[in-house]
Formats: structure tokens, C-alpha cells, sequence
């Protein structure tokens, strides 16, 4: 598609991050927009979500090198120079989210604040931003899906798209697509959910299961390096299965004693 949107000199503006950067802002700009609604100051806020964007960008690449780290290069100044010159890509989602899980925990713990209140309203805003950063997948031809000749396949044929070059021209699945499309139908039910009468701490589980569960159906369609396989599954999956069964724990145990959001 169209992984670099400009170039000056030797300054190259990748898509991959211009979206991902729009999808910070998006979900920043809804949470400031209901900060109201758990009393949390803006500066308090920024503060979390600069902590959280650090955290997660260190925990997704850490996760991707760990996951990829054969397909990296032959030698080690091969893997260390994919590593740091390729920033503006390969990360995993799923070691920034729990990378700024355990930032965001660390800090509303040092603050002292309610962390199923403010966990619940930080949850929302997460599919927002992720929706509209798989978009730079889209463009950049990272995540790309499996062989596919239906109606709605897509066709890179850009030589700097990250997209072998034996599949350009090739119909493909538009997995990026299908999790844009997806995480935005999670938001619209985590945003729904928000609103509604529920325990604190529902709305963390609940987006830790649709996520998990969106994750496992997509690794199916993905046609891109997924790692080791475990009993036919991906790493992917299999943290998917961890996540769901650890979202059903964690509810079980803070709904016995949480309160609700409204009386």
C-alpha cells in the first residue's frame, strides 16, 4: 500500500507510525473527554498515559524480539541492527499491553488511587486507539493475512511494503482490516458497557476476553511469521487462552468484594 507517506532529505515519514500516533491521540483525546466521570485530573491523567505509551512501547518490541528473535538475522549484529533501526515497526501487542498493565499497576498503586475504578475507564479507550493504529498495518503491509482470492482480498505491490515480495501481487486476507473493523465494534461495547449499571472491574475483564478471543480467531488468517507452535497453536493463542482464563479468575475474585459504579 503506502508505507512511507513523505520523505525530506533522509527523513522519511512511515504511515505505520502517523497511525499509530493518531490512535494515541484518539483514545487520549476520549479519555480526557470523560475524565470527569471518576474525578481524575488532567495532569494525573497525562502522567498515566505517559507511563502507559512508554511502557507498552518497550514491552511490545521486547515481546516481538523474544517471539522473532530467529528471523531476526544470522548473526547477533544482524538481530541487534533489525532491532533499533527497525523501530518504527515490529511490535506485539500483546507485550505492550501487559508491559503497560503493570506500569499503569506500579503507578495507581504509588498514587494511591481506586485501581478497578480507573483500570475500568482506561479499558475503554484502548480498542479506539488500537483500531485506528492497525490502519498503519494496513499500510505498511506488517500483519499481513493468508492467501485469499475472495471479494474483498487486497494486493500489495509496493516494493517497500513489508510484505514478502513473492506475495505481491497475490490476493491476501485483509487481516489489519478485519482487526480495525473489530476493534471498533469492542469499543462500541466497552463504551456501552461503561455507561451501564456494573461491578468495578467488569470492564477490564471484559476487554481483556473480546480482545483474547478477536486475537485467536485472527491468528487463523494470518499469513505473516507467527512464532513457535504449541499443540498446532500459535504464541498468540496461547497467551489468548491465558488472558481469557485469567480475565474469568480475576472477575471472580474483585466482583466478591467491588462495588458497583452507580448505586
Amino acid at each position: 500500500m503506502y508505507p512511507v507517506l513523505f520523505k525530506i532529505g533522509n527523513f522519511s515519514m512511515s504511515t505505520y507510525g502517523l497511525m499509530n500516533m493518531l490512535g494515541y491521540i484518539a483514545g487520549i483525546y476520549y479519555l480526557i473527554y470523560n475524565r470527569k466521570k471518576i474525578g481524575i485530573s488532567t495532569d494525573t491523567l497525562w502522567n498515566i498515559l505517559f507511563i502507559s505509551i512508554i511502557c507498552a512501547i518497550v514491552g511490545g518490541k521486547l515481546m516481538y524480539v523474544f517471539l522473532s528473535w530467529d528471523a531476526l538475522g544470522y548473526t547477533f549484529a544482524d538481530k541487534m541492527s533489525n532491532i533499533f533501526l527497525n523501530f518504527r515497526y515490529g511490535f506485539v501487542f500483546f507485550g505492550g499491553a501487559i508491559a503497560g498493565i503493570l506500569g499503569l499497576l506500579v503507578y495507581i498503586k504509588y498514587k494511591k488511587m481506586p485501581l478497578l475504578k480507573t483500570g475500568d475507564f482506561l479499558a475503554v479507550g484502548l480498542p479506539l486507539g488500537h483500531a485506528i493504529g492497525r490502519i498503519g498495518c494496513f499500510l505498511v503491509g506488517c500483519c499481513y493475512g493468508r492467501h485469499f482470492e475472495g471479494p474483498w482480498a487486497v494486493h500489495f505491490t509496493n516494493p517497500d511494503s513489508l510484505v514478502p515480495t513473492h506475495l505481491h501481487g497475490v490476493g491476501l486476507h485483509p487481516t489489519q482490516l478485519y482487526e480495525v473493523f473489530a476493534n471498533l465494534l469492542i469499543f462500541g461495547i466497552l463504551h456501552f458497557a461503561y455507561r451501564r449499571r456494573h461491578k468495578h472491574g467488569f470492564i477490564m475483564a471484559l476487554y481483556m476476553i473480546c480482545y483474547s478471543v478477536l486475537r485467536f480467531i485472527m491468528e487463523f488468517f494470518r499469513g505473516d511469521f507467527r512464532g513457535g507452535f504449541l499443540l498446532g497453536m500459535s504464541p498468540s493463542q496461547v497467551i489468548s487462552i491465558g488472558m481469557i482464563l485469567a480475565a474469568v479468575i480475576f472477575y471472580m475474585i474483585v466482583s466478591r468484594k467491588s462495588e458497583y459504579n452507580v448505586k
